[in-house]
């Protein structure tokens, strides 16, 4: 039981809320510097025509995306079938190349939004998945604003080389090593917020 009371008052815990506290200080800083520069992304990779959804500007199948377990149906496509778009494939052919790996998550983007949202395009350097339902920079976690930093070739032009990584993971990156801390200060909150209750 004194274990449980001293979680509070241990220099090591109150360090990691302090860290926590840091990287949200840190997210609503770099938020406004986000939002302005993903218009300028916006504006660089063009205004899509508004109608096609990314299921289909994407062939089938396309890995991680189409996983037909069924002969005839993809649940990622469902009932889209693919069919060119040449003002929306040029769009998804610009995100590709400002994407640092040339992997965009198009998991997480609605391309019919892609031509009045530029969240929407955004959203294709974001992780993977559970990013599909943020509906703005402001609602994004601090791992959001930082991978879309790192993953997006064009705040390689506002943002001086010292802070990105040439490819992440890189242990020398300024930005990889704050985002290893969020990883392993969460653990630790996880781990004591667990332990009261």
């Amino acid at each position: 039981m004194a274990a449980k009371n001293n979680v509070f008052t241990d220099k090591e815990t109150i360090n990691w809320f302090n860290a926590s506290k840091a990287l949200n200080v840190a997210k609503q800083g770099l938020t406004n510097f986000l939002d302005t520069q993903l218009q300028n992304v916006h504006a660089a990779v063009g205004r899509s025509c508004g109608n096609c959804p990314i299921e289909k500007l994407i062939p089938c199948p396309t890995n991680p995306y189409c996983n037909k377990k069924k002969r005839n149906y993809c649940p990622f496509h469902k009932s889209q079938k693919p069919q060119p778009c040449p003002t929306s494939d040029h769009v998804k052919q610009n995100i590709i190349l400002q994407h640092r790996y040339h992997g965009p998550s198009w998991r997480n983007t609605r391309a019919e939004n892609w031509a009045q949202d530029y969240w929407e395009i955004g959203k294709c350097f974001l992780p993977p998945d559970g990013y599909s339902h943020v509906c703005s920079v402001q609602e994004s976690d601090f791992n959001g604003v930082i991978s879309i930093m790192l993953n997006c070739l064009y705040f390689q032009t506002c943002l001086s080389l010292s802070c990105l990584s040439p490819p992440p993971p890189d242990k020398q990156c300024p930005l990889e090593k704050v985002i290893q801390f969020k990883i392993k200060s969460l653990m630790h909150i996880q781990y004591c917020v667990s332990f009261v209750h």
